[in-house]
């Protein structure tokens, strides 16, 4: 049972409108549920168990503590915090990371607590040993594709992915910083939301903040933390860019369910293919073989640079490509 969130502003239209993205984006671990008086707070918190109390700034502090939740962290009028009402994060800004700030403010859980609504997602992986064959464009592509039926996000493991250039964003926390807690036994999952970004159709965990903090961690590490992202961030399907993780990439393909390789036809490309493969056979992960789908993908209509690129993957040719692709994956699976 998801837990509650009670959205309380003495303006009840923002507090409805902030209530229902929260539900309608539905990657939070709440049931998120506006009030437009105390007197309606109060009676529902004394037969409900709320989680978390969103209260506007300007709401009467005798009001606030009568009202029955584990947290309350206020919506603030101004950018900098009020001490006197802390935790607290500013109301007016992008709804996207008012949520963010919201869970990274979040105390809830002892760290054993699951968030997942959707049992462990399916994995969806997506490497090539050959360079300039579009595999993030697939990814990115997949993953809205995948989004139109279930839910789903987009994780990459390159060192040098180019996602804070291309989506505009100025990352809080990222891959990094999530896969720091999940090594060190921190809170991680109940938190989750507060690592997830959107960028048009879709939702993504920001990449690793510098290409050294991929040193160090085994392929098993990385293999097992995406098994259990699968299995606790809520979502149907993860797709994962895998990058040039070099003999992690084997092992991190052992948690997929399906992984598309994007081929080429020149010499050099089918040089290096071969060579996977025959690096697959002898380490005997002959598992990764079986799930391991070769693509070529339409080499003409490239989608413009810019903030609708991911749109534009969509719409154009290698949406059409990929829609195919997944929906013969869908019947093989009903077979």
């Amino acid at each position: 049972m998801r837990k509650i969130m009670a959205v309380w502003d003495t303006n009840p239209l923002y507090a409805e409108r902030l209530a229902d993205f929260a539900n309608e984006r539905g990657r939070i671990p709440f049931r998120a549920v506006a009030f437009a008086s105390a007197d309606r707070l109060k009676e529902y918190a004394a037969k409900h168990s709320v989680e978390i109390l969103l209260a506007g700034s300007d709401a009467p502090a005798e009001d606030v503590k009568e009202v029955r939740a584990r947290q309350v962290i206020y919506l603030g009028e101004e950018k900098r915090a009020d001490p006197e009402k802390l935790p607290s994060v500013y109301k007016y800004q992008n709804s996207d990371r008012l949520m963010r700030e919201v869970m990274a403010c979040y105390e809830g859980g002892d760290g054993r607590e699951s968030v997942s609504i959707t049992g462990r997602g399916k994995v969806i992986g997506v490497y090539s040993p050959v360079g300039r064959c579009r595999k993030t464009a697939l990814a990115l592509t997949l993953a809205q594709v995948w989004k139109e039926s279930e839910r789903t996000l987009f994780v990459t493991f390159e060192d040098c992915s180019g996602m804070k250039e291309m989506t505009g964003e100025t990352y809080g926390e990222c891959l990094s910083d999530l896969l720091y807690r999940y090594r060190h036994g921190g809170s991680c999952w109940e938190k989750i939301g507060a690592f997830i970004y959107t960028w048009g159709n879709v939702d993504y965990i920001p990449p690793f903040r510098y290409p050294e903090d991929l040193e160090g961690i085994s392929g098993i590490e990385l293999a097992g933390f995406l098994e259990d992202l699968a299995a606790e961030a809520g979502y149907g399907v993860i797709v994962v860019d895998v990058g040039q993780t070099g003999r992690q990439a084997a092992e991190l393909l052992e948690s997929c369910d399906v992984v598309y390789m994007p081929v080429l036809d020149d010499w050099v490309s089918q040089a290096k293919i071969r060579e996977f493969e025959e690096y697959l056979a002898e380490s005997g992960r002959d598992g990764v073989t079986e799930r391991l789908e070769k693509v070529k993908l339409p080499v003409s209509g490239r989608a413009p640079a810019g903030e609708n690129y991911p749109e534009q993957l969509l719409w154009g040719e290698l949406g059409d490509y990929v829609r195919r692709l997944v929906g013969g994956g869908r019947e093989r699976e009903e077979e």
